[in-house]
C-alpha cells in the first residue's frame, strides 16, 4: 500500500512534463520558459525534502503523510486556476514541496524490515513511485491532448481525495527514532554528509543520473512534436507505459543489492545510463531507438536509485528519514538543475546536445564512482565492505 500511495502522490511532481507544450500555447511563452515550470516542481520537490523529510525522524509519519496529502490538494487546485505562467511556477513550486510523500515512506519502510530485506522492501516502494511517474505522463498527456493543460492540475486535485482516504485508513502508525528538536534535527544533516563518505558518493551519484532522466523526459515532448513525427502531448505521455516497464528494475535492483552489494549494483547502474543516451543518439529519426532507449534508460536510473538509497540507508538505522532528506534533496536537486539547463540545450542544439549531456554527465558519475572505489581499496583491505 505504501507502494500504491507513494506512486499516486508522485504523479503531482511529473503530470506537467507531456502537457509542456500545450502550457506553452495556453500561456503564450517559449520552450525555455515554460521549462521552468517543471522545473520548478522539482525545486520545490527537493525543497520538501530537505525541510520536511528529518520530520519523520521526529514525528509520526502517517500524520505527515496526510497533511501533505492534503496541501497537494490545495496547490493542485491553484496550479489549474494560474492565470499566468509566474503564478503557475510558484503553484508548482508549492506542490512539489508538499509532494515529497513517497519520500516519507521509503525510510518508514525501510524502518520495518530487517536489515537483509532492506533493499527489497525499498525497491517495492521505488518501484511504485516509479510506475507512478511514468504512468502519470501517460494520463496526463491524454488528459492534457483531450481536455487542455488546466483539467491536467483539476485531475491530480481530484485524485488527492481518495488517495488521502486510503492513507488514512491504511498506513500504520509511525514510531519516532529520535527527540531531536527540528532545529537540531536540521542542524544534524550537515554532519551525517560530511562524516559518511557513502552517503555524499550516493546523493552525487544519483543526483548526476537523475540530471539525465530528466534532460530527456522533459525534452521528450517537444522531440515529438517538432521531430519527423509531429506527435503530441499524449504520444509523450504514452511513452511513460514503455517506461513502467524499465521501472520494474527498481525492485530487481533493490534484490540484487542485497545479494551483490550495493556499490556493484551502482557501477552497472551508470553503465547502463551511458548506454541508453548512446541508444537516444538515434531518437531523432529512429523509432525503435527511442522506445529501446526509453526502457534501457529507465532501468539504469531506477537501478541506481535504489542501490545508491540502499548503500546511503545502511549507515545509521536511528537516522533514516534523514539520510533520505539528504540523498533525495540531492537528487531532485540534480533534476531540477537537469530540467533548467537542458531546455537551454534543447533550444540551442537540438536532440544531440540533449545526448551529449546526458553522456557527459553518465561519464562524469562513472569517474567519481571509479574514484570512491579506489578510496575504499586504500583504506580498507579488501575493499568497502562496510559500505556495499
Amino acid at each position: 500500500m505504501m507502494a500504491i500511495i507513494a506512486g499516486a502522490v508522485i504523479t503531482n511532481i511529473y503530470c506537467t512534463q507531456p502537457i509542456l507544450p500545450l502550457i506553452a500555447t495556453g500561456l503564450r511563452i517559449d520552450v525555455t520558459m515554460v521549462d521552468l515550470v517543471a522545473g520548478a516542481a522539482l525545486l520545490g520537490f527537493s525543497t520538501g525534502l530537505a525541510l520536511l523529510l528529518p520530520l519523520g525522524d521526529r514525528f509520526d509519519r502517517r500524520k505527515l503523510v496526510l497533511t501533505q496529502i492534503a496541501l497537494a490538494f490545495v496547490f493542485a487546485i491553484l496550479a489549474a486556476l494560474s492565470p499566468g505562467v509566474w503564478a503557475l511556477i510558484g503553484a508548482s513550486f508549492g506542490l512539489g514541496i508538499v509532494s515529497c510523500v513517497p519520500q516519507q515512506l521509503v525510510p518508514f519502510a525501510a524502518v520495518m524490515s530487517r536489515p537483509q530485506e532492506r533493499g527489497r522492501s525499498v525497491g517495492t516502494v521505488v518501484s511504485g513511485i516509479m510506475v507512478g511517474i511514468l504512468l502519470g505522463r501517460t494520463i496526463a498527456g491524454v488528459v492534457g491532448a483531450a481536455y487542455g493543460w488546466r483539467a491536467v492540475y483539476g485531475m491530480e486535485a481530484a485524485f488527492m481525495i481518495p488517495v488521502w482516504i486510503a492513507a488514512a485508513m491504511l498506513l500504520p502508525r509511525g514510531v519516532p527514532s529520535t527527540n531531536l528538536s527540528y532545529g537540531r534535527l536540521l542542524a544534524s544533516l550537515w554532519p551525517l554528509a560530511r562524516d559518511n563518505r557513502p552517503i555524499r558518493e550516493s546523493m552525487i551519484i544519483q543526483a548526476l543520473l537523475w540530471a539525465c532522466f530528466n534532460a530527456f523526459w522533459v525534452n521528450l515532448a517537444a522531440l515529438l512534436v517538432s521531430g519527423p513525427w509531429h506527435l503530441g502531448s499524449a504520444w509523450a505521455g504514452a511513452f511513460g507505459i514503455i517506461g513502467a516497464a524499465g521501472a520494474l528494475a527498481a525492485s530487481l535492483g533493490g534484490r540484487a543489492a542485497d545479494r551483490l552489494g550495493s556499490r556493484r549494483v551502482i557501477g552497472a547502474s551508470i553503465g547502463i545510463v551511458i548506454l541508453s543516451f548512446v541508444i537516444l543518439a538515434g531518437a531523432d529519426w529512429s523509432l525503435v531507438a527511442l522506445i529501446v532507449g526509453v526502457i534501457v534508460l529507465d532501468i539504469g536510473v531506477q537501478s541506481g536509485l535504489v542501490s545508491n538509497q540502499t548503500r546511503a540507508f545502511a549507515v545509521d538505522p536511528k537516522a533514516q528519514g534523514r539520510i533520505n532528506s539528504l540523498y533525495m534533496t540531492a537528487t531532485f536537486f540534480g533534476g531540477a538543475v537537469g530540467t533548467a539547463v537542458s531546455g537551454w540545450i534543447m533550444s540551442q542544439y537540438g536532440w544531440t546536445g540533449i545526448v551529449a549531456f546526458g553522456i557527459a554527465l553518465g561519464l562524469l558519475a562513472a569517474v567519481l564512482h571509479w574514484a570512491g572505489g579506489r578510496k575504499s581499496n586504500l583504506r580498507v583491505p579488501g575493499g568497502d565492505l562496510s559500505a556495499s
